[in-house]
């Protein structure tokens, strides 16, 4: 009984210091924790991209200079620091006033753009800090800006490449940061802001100068038009002159007959006109012109000539148109034989014997 008893309070004993091994176990896994938990944040660093961390050791030499912190997770010592700096390109807008050498106030917007090389974070955070733009870059900015300016005369800030003015900055604020460990990577000018008054005289000469330049256009072109006009009116001229040389009586009185067989021909003659200065009748068909059927049956033309004056003249007008039927039966023959002959003659249609009067058949009313 007293072995047994002995063996249960052995186990007893065992149990108990297992519970509190486990009990301290516990706190201290819970202790560490706690103080990961709190000192995480002082014993890392994370430099985010494009980013270069700058290791201040404050127990053992400060500001480490050869060796930059590149992007990711960084553990430190709770008393130390990584500073990071932002190595991408940065810019930053200006705005300044300066003084041509004719004394003229003019303003000046920029942007200026630059980058800080990673390899020298150290030096440049031992020299200026984070506040290196404040401190460096934006005097140097606006000195180097009004000493370009200061060299310029008012002319050539517009009649100049703007680029230029670019470049000038540009080289002069390089050269004064040559030796910081950031590169300036360019100048960029936004406007130019000349005084109103400045302006509104530059206005105005340019509008001067292109009127000028579209009066001078309106004097070419009509020059041009000039040209132009007496060019065709010369080529008129010419070409008048090369007809007239071949506008014979002869071929004028050809065409005429031509014209006039022409319309002898048509079906759709309604009129007839006898008589130009040469004799030449213009004959539209008047075998098609007979009124007889037009008028009531039992009737003639005769009976509707009224008497006196009146009837007088349309007798006269009915007698001239029996003689224009005599000289049409003439002249189909004359025109006929004209046309014959026409082709094999040398000096034109040569001359054309026109019937005499006793020649052409009369009837009744022409004797009368």
């Amino acid at each position: 009984m007293d072995k047994e008893e002995s063996v249960k309070k052995k186990k007893k004993s065992f149990r108990a210091r297992m519970a509190a091994k486990k009990l301290e176990w516990f706190v201290f896994f819970l202790i560490t924790a706690l103080v990961i938990v709190i000192a995480w944040p002082f014993c890392t660093m994370t430099v985010e991209a494009g980013h270069t961390g700058v290791y201040f050791s404050r127990f053992f030499g400060g500001t480490v200079q050869d060796r930059p912190y590149g992007e990711g997770l960084h553990f430190l010592f709770p008393w130390d620091a990584i500073i990071p700096y932002d190595c991408r390109l940065q810019s930053k807008e200006y705005s300044v006033t300066a003084l041509t050498r004719g004394a003229l106030q003019v303003k000046v917007d920029m942007t200026v753009l630059w980058y800080v090389r990673p390899d020298q974070t150290g030096p440049l955070h031992i020299q200026a800090g984070p506040s290196y733009r404040e401190r460096v870059i934006d005097p140097s900015t606006i000195s180097t800006v009004r000493s370009v300016i200061g060299n310029y005369e008012q002319s050539r800030l517009y009649d100049e490449n703007p680029l230029q003015l670019q470049d000038d900055v540009l080289n002069l604020l390089s050269e004064t940061l040559r030796n910081a460990q950031f590169t300036i990577r360019a100048i960029l000018i936004r406007e130019i802001q000349l005084p109103d008054q400045m302006s509104n005289a530059i206005s105005e000469k340019f509008v001067a100068e292109q009127n000028v330049l579209a009066a001078r256009y309106n004097v070419l072109e009509s020059i041009e038009i000039f040209k132009k006009t007496y060019v065709e009116a010369e080529s008129t001229r010419i070409a008048q002159s090369i007809v007239n040389q071949g506008m014979s009586e002869a071929y004028l009185r050809y065409m005429g007959i031509q014209a006039t067989l022409e319309l002898a021909k048509s079906d759709n003659a309604k009129l007839v006109i006898i008589g130009d200065k040469d004799g030449m009748p213009l004959i539209l068909n008047p075998g098609t012109m007979d009124t007889s059927n037009t008028l009531p049956q039992g009737l003639r033309s005769e009976d509707y000539i009224p008497q006196g004056q009146e009837g007088a003249r349309m007798q006269s007008m009915m007698n001239t148109f029996d003689r224009m039927q005599g000289y049409l039966g003439v002249m189909d023959n004359v025109l006929g034989d004209l046309l014959t002959r026409f082709p094999q003659a040398n000096d034109g249609t040569g001359s054309v014997d026109l019937p005499q009067a006793s020649q052409v058949p009369l009837n009744q009313r022409e004797e009368d």
